[in-house]
């Protein structure tokens, strides 16, 4: 008698049963396995952070058998984070390029934006940039995006930090919302959705930051050890992401609305944060080699670090250009 059944009959009762049970639950009723994915993302919801939320709820990530996890923290606790091994990934380009140049094991792989979507709001009697001499600015931590960018405007008006404008530290943004509201400080740098309740609360724009710099500031920063040990995991993400950013340029009605829940705004004000974010998207997920070397050149000046660093000590798209080709999309030059 045979306790193994012959290995040339491939078809036996058990595993055709199996298999009609599979087929019969379908797809949807049969689980597989998904690797984990924890993102390091900003605290304020805006269009350059829905690319993991929409992701996420449309299910992109899935498809590339990713289970995102989105979780919320300070820009240098989540880069900190990142290097320790807490996340895989990071939305904080200012905060992990500025790591990356001082030796941390990260690179940029994507980016989202190519100008920053920020806006300084004065108080209400403010007109003009020039009011702001003597006065507090409330930025984000030092050494982040956004206090990069403020530093590297503000002479450009004729205004040195910490001389003729006092820099604050304040994050996250609906802080600083707070602190100007208050008259804790004198103006505030903020992302578009506190931008709108400042101006309602009759505080002044003085300066759109998108109208002046271009800053890499959102989109994934992964660690060097993932890249050369997790290849895939990395192609995978960068998929789901990829596929994210197209659907949110392609579907103005349903992000802009989204963007109105997100911020309790109105469906204008929805509209108005969509359209303003969209605009300042990268091509293709990537920027020209041009737009790596100023960052590289802007933030070496800001963190005065002498030695010199070339994109590749900071950049990989080869991830996003693998997957534009994949997903049949174009290049930037």
């Amino acid at each position: 008698m045979k306790l193994w059944p012959d290995a040339k009959r491939s078809h036996s009762p058990t595993l055709i049963f199996v298999l009609c049970l599979a087929s019969c639950l379908g797809p949807s009723r049969v689980s597989f396995a998904l690797d984990e994915a924890k993102i390091h993302v900003a605290g304020t919801p805006n269009i350059t952070s829905f690319v993991y939320q929409v992701g996420k709820e449309k299910g992109f990530y899935r498809e590339e058998g990713i289970e995102l996890q989105p979780i919320m923290a300070g820009m240098l606790q989540g880069i900190q984070g990142l290097i320790g091994g807490s996340f895989d990934y990071s939305q904080m380009l200012g905060q992990g390029g500025g790591a990356i140049l001082r030796g941390a094991p990260l690179k940029i792989v994507m980016a989202f934006d190519t100008r920053p979507s920020w806006f300084l709001l004065g108080g209400k009697n403010m007109k003009s940039l020039q009011d702001l001499k003597g006065k507090q600015l409330a930025v984000s931590s030092f050494g982040a995006a956004l206090d990069q960018m403020t530093r590297e405007l503000l002479p450009r008006f004729g205004m040195e930090p910490m001389r003729d404008v006092v820099l604050r530290a304040i994050e996250p943004p609906p802080n600083r919302l707070a602190a100007l509201l208050s008259g804790a400080i004198d103006a505030a740098v903020l992302t578009h959705p506190e931008t709108i309740i400042a101006r309602r609360q009759g505080f002044n724009e003085l300066l759109f930051f998108g109208d002046h710099i271009e800053f890499v500031s959102a989109g994934v920063v992964a660690t060097e050890k993932n890249i050369s040990q997790k290849p895939d995991f990395v192609r995978r993400f960068i998929r789901g992401a990829l596929k994210t950013f197209y659907w949110i340029k392609a579907n103005e009605k349903e992000v802009a609305a989204r963007l109105a829940k997100a911020t309790k705004s109105s469906e204008s004000d929805g509209l108005e944060l969509y359209r303003t974010g969209v605009k300042l998207f990268s091509q293709d997920g990537t920027i020209p080699r041009s737009l790596q070397e100023r960052m590289i050149s802007m933030q070496r000046k800001v963190l005065q670090i002498e030695k010199e660093i070339t994109p590749e000590n900071v950049y990989d798209f080869s991830f996003v250009r693998a997957a534009n080709k994949e997903l049949g999309k174009g290049e930037s030059s």
